[in-house]
């Protein structure tokens, strides 16, 4: 049986949120943002039981254990360490549903980051990325790595492989990233839902130059580079449509000095790069009216990409 720290009664987690993707790496890229998120707090049981206390939230969530993503991974971490205590889970959620800025993965890294603290010899962020991974598969039926690994890292990341995992962290590259986040709800399945399961070959080769070339740009600390290989020519087209004026959205971004732009995760989201905080305001109100004008109102977050990842904050 597993150890656990006897002095601890309650834990709070914070997890930040994440952009998955990140135009040229999907399902392999994703940064972490500064200053919004989830936080999970646990608290000590006097038995074996795994229970949602309480959710703060906007929006429905569920309160079964099973089906929460918070919850989900608790019970599934203490199973297989074979850990013989129960929890209170209390869940205050930062981040939409369906909001394309990892809302599931922030949940459940947050709980997860919390029950890891009550362990005598808590588990490094590599041996957490199995328990992430249970509840994105609880959240959208697939264990998808682009937003729970940036999400407990922090920075910005690429996921090379799952089995053996393997996790580059990338350097930083010094911009400042734009999300705009449209009063709609886009879920993953839903986005999933529309990419094809077969590319051409002309199209992967286009894609994977564009990916080559980003990484090659942050390694190089070239902000032109970087800029020329922004785009997406796979997975942004086929989504584009499930946003009403993402084009234009985007257009905006570009009119006011974007370094590039895209969906942030599967949607409705959109992110941009900005060469500083000034642009970054400007490029934020260009992309805020362009939502307007296909009325949609929108919540607006500019940030550095965030170096720290999930944390216990109390």
């Amino acid at each position: 049986m597993t150890n656990l720290k006897s002095n601890l009664i309650t834990i709070s987690a914070f997890a930040p949120a994440t952009c998955a993707n990140v135009a040229v790496g999907f399902d392999l890229l994703g940064f972490a943002i500064a200053g919004v998120g989830d936080v999970v707090t646990l608290t000590r049981r006097n038995d074996e039981h795994i229970l949602i206390s309480e959710i703060i939230s906007d929006e429905p969530l569920p309160m079964d254990p099973d089906k929460n993503t918070a919850s989900a991974v608790v019970k599934y971490f203490c199973q297989d360490l074979n850990i013989k205590a129960g929890f209170d889970i209390k869940i205050k959620k930062g981040l939409a549903l369906g909001c394309g800025m990892g809302g599931s993965a922030a949940s459940s890294v947050a709980a997860l980051v919390a029950v890891n603290a009550y362990l005598a010899q808590p588990l490094t962020a590599p041996q957490l990325v199995k328990y992430a991974l249970h509840g994105e598969h609880v959240a959208v039926g697939t264990a998808h790595s682009d937003n729970v690994i940036p999400c407990l890292y922090g920075g910005i990341t690429l996921t090379q492989s799952l089995s053996p995992l393997r996790v580059l962290e990338l350097p930083i590259p010094d911009v400042v990233a734009v999300i705009v986040h449209p009063h709609t709800r886009l879920d993953t399945k839903e986005s999933r839902s529309v990419l094809p399961r077969e590319i051409l070959l002309t199209d992967h080769i286009k894609q994977s130059a564009y990916l080559a070339g980003f990484i090659a740009a942050l390694y190089e600390k070239d902000l032109d580079l970087l800029q020329a290989s922004l785009q997406d020519c796979l997975v942004e087209p086929k989504r584009a449509p499930l946003i009403p004026g993402f084009y234009a959205v985007k257009q905006a971004a570009l009119n006011h000095g974007a370094l590039g732009a895209s969906l942030s995760g599967s949607g409705p989201s959109v992110f941009a790069f900005a060469k500083n905080q000034s642009e970054a305001l400007g490029i934020a109100s260009a992309m805020q009216q362009a939502f307007s004008q296909h009325q949609l109102q929108s919540d607006v977050y500019v940030s550095l990409i965030s170096t720290q990842g999930a944390h216990v904050v109390a």
